[in-house]
């Protein structure tokens, strides 16, 4: 079983294509990759703010750790 599909996808390789969406093929829809690409900018914002967010907070805990270390 493991060995036939990559058969079928060498003999049939139009069925190995990548769909509409990945491909472009469709390129009438362009308000859907307009949204589609905000969703996705937006998305990367959200999560890399809370991230750096995230990230800072610890940073800032740390240098006030490490200055009441030395203070002691």
């Amino acid at each position: 079983m493991k060995r036939l599909l990559p058969a079928v996808l060498l003999l049939a390789p139009r069925a190995a294509g990548a769909c509409a969406i990945c491909f472009g093929a469709v390129d009438t829809n362009l308000g859907f990759y307009t949204g589609l690409n905000w969703a996705i900018l937006t998305l990367l914002v959200v999560v890399l703010s809370l991230v750096g967010g995230i990230g800072y907070a610890m940073w800032s805990v740390e240098k006030e750790r490490a200055r009441a270390g030395k203070s002691a």
